[in-house]
């Protein structure tokens, strides 16, 4: 839903945008994933396993989904139960994600990177424009909505993620890429996504990342979500190319009543504000892009 929003903080440093790469835990068992046996990565997958069976389940369930031995699967949901991430049924003894995960969960949206700093500013600005703000993360060829405010913000919003394509702020993050990358990032013919308004015509995009590279602002046109629009900026903060951006979004009903050249001029000047917000310092203007 709010991923027509989508795309930028700071990603880890070996995270970069490297089109065709898997682009998370659980679509990282691709030819290399048999490879990592580090408790980690089986914790993970573990965790990713009882979240997504919806239901409890017991060790030799668990064993049999993960491909490991039943003594194996224990130590590992005894050490997610030690986290406090898994809790253990005394009746049934199945084994289920726990509600103290969101604990866990409550420091990405507040801590990761800026989070806290850019909270109050996010709120304020979400009020007076009459409009979600949402700032996310480009890793790899998707989106990952990271923090937000307003009306379509709320708690199912964290982690969202979807092809930077059909996003507002994903185009204007691969906008700033080298354009040589730029077809990577492209959809294929056969793409589809859940708008009926998603165009996957690669020359299309390609056509749209070079607008967005000479204005500074990219658009999402009911493409992710058909009743939400949105338009997106850069936070230059850092080397180029940026990679961070916010996006500002409204549902289709209210976007058509508001001014365009408005809208790129507002989401401009929360991007001039976040990068105030996080390095206190003097902006870095894209050459030849107005600055708000």
């Amino acid at each position: 839903m709010h991923a027509a929003l989508n795309s930028a903080l700071p990603p880890p440093s070996d995270s970069g945008p490297t089109p065709g790469r898997p682009s998370g835990p659980a679509e990282a068992r691709g030819p290399d994933a048999t490879r990592h046996h580090s408790s980690m990565f089986r914790g993970i997958e573990a965790l990713t396993t009882l979240l997504k069976a919806r239901h409890s389940l017991g060790i030799t369930q668990l064993a049999r989904e993960l491909n490991l031995s039943k003594s194996t699967a224990h130590d590992l949901v005894a050490a997610l139960s030690a986290l406090g991430f898994v809790d253990q049924d005394r009746m049934t003894r199945r084994y289920s994600v726990s509600p103290a995960i969101f604990s866990f969960l409550h420091l990405f949206s507040t801590e990761y990177g800026p989070n806290s700093a850019i909270r109050p500013l996010l709120r304020a600005r979400a009020r007076r424009l009459k409009a979600t703000l949402v700032v996310s993360a480009l890793c790899r060829r998707s989106t990952y909505a990271l923090c937000g405010s307003g009306s379509d913000a709320d708690t199912f919003l964290l982690g969202d993620s979807g092809p930077a394509y059909n996003s507002a702020c994903g185009k204007i993050l691969v906008a700033q890429q080298d354009p040589g990358e730029w077809a990577g990032f492209a959809p294929s013919a056969g793409d589809t996504g859940s708008s009926p308004y998603l165009r996957p015509d690669p020359e299309r995009f390609l056509a749209e990342l070079k607008v967005a590279r000479a204005t500074g602002v990219a658009w999402s046109l009911r493409e992710r979500d058909p009743a939400l629009c949105s338009v997106a900026a850069p936070v230059r903060i850092g080397e180029e190319p940026w990679s961070c951006a916010v996006g500002i979004a409204l549902p289709y009903s209210e976007w058509v009543a508001r001014d365009r050249e408005e809208l790129a001029g507002e989401v401009r000047s929360v991007a001039a504000e976040l990068y105030d917000c996080w390095a206190g310092g003097v902006r870095r203007p894209a050459a030849g892009v107005p600055t708000a």
